[in-house]
């Protein structure tokens, strides 16, 4: 937990909090997916998260939590990511975003790990490239979302440990305009000797 109050304060101090807009986040899903692989053994997970992003220029930083379950071998119920970056979007309307994000699980703390990462959009299509630090392996992901349908597709290649595909309808909510429903089919390809997995995702977030 130290380590994780240091990163916070370390990246809060960068930012003068009088010029700059503060939101949050918080969804309930059947499953939490990530990169293909549950992170939650197929369970139910709630998440949440803040950031906080300058009013003068394209830098954030924000932090985002959610529940885990690895199984009895770990001693962690919690996922906590730190990460900042930068990110704006060019004349030819082109997006970028650079950052770094660490992953921290406390209780287990030989799972943490630190990734920086590098995203470009443009219309339809996305590409997104995370190096991992100190060893930690690499993913690459491409994305396509289908016009204003609410549609998208996305493929992404695991470093050791599998390739991944999701398709997912995302929709608001007439009752409450704050809240959006995500409804996902994954499918997870090991390369390391795990189980392959799919998945059903519904997610409701605001």
């Amino acid at each position: 937990m130290k380590k994780i109050s240091l990163l916070i304060f370390t990246c809060l101090s960068m930012f003068s909090l009088s010029a700059a807009e503060i939101s949050g986040n918080f969804a309930l899903t059947n499953d939490y997916m990530w990169r293909g692989m549950s992170q939650t053994g197929g369970d139910f997970a709630y998440s949440g998260g803040v950031d906080v992003s300058a009013e003068d220029n394209g830098s954030y930083i924000g932090v985002w939590g959610s529940k885990v379950d690895f199984g009895a071998d770990d001693d962690t119920n919690m996922e906590v990511d730190i990460y900042f970056g930068y990110s704006d979007e060019s004349a030819r309307g082109v997006t970028f975003d650079v950052g770094y994000i660490s992953y921290n699980y406390p209780g287990t703390s030989e799972l943490d790990f630190e990734e920086i990462y590098f995203g470009f959009g443009y219309k339809l299509l996305g590409l997104n490239f995370a190096q991992g630090l100190d060893g930690a392996p690499d993913n690459m992901e491409m994305s396509l979302a289908l016009g204003e349908s609410g549609f998208s597709f996305t493929y992404g290649e695991y470093d050791h440990y599998g390739k991944y595909e999701m398709l997912s309808y995302d929709f608001p909510l007439q009752i409450a305009n704050r809240v959006s429903v995500g409804i996902g089919l994954s499918n997870f390809d090991s390369e390391d000797g795990m189980a392959d997995e799919d998945g059903f995702v519904i997610t409701f977030s605001m």
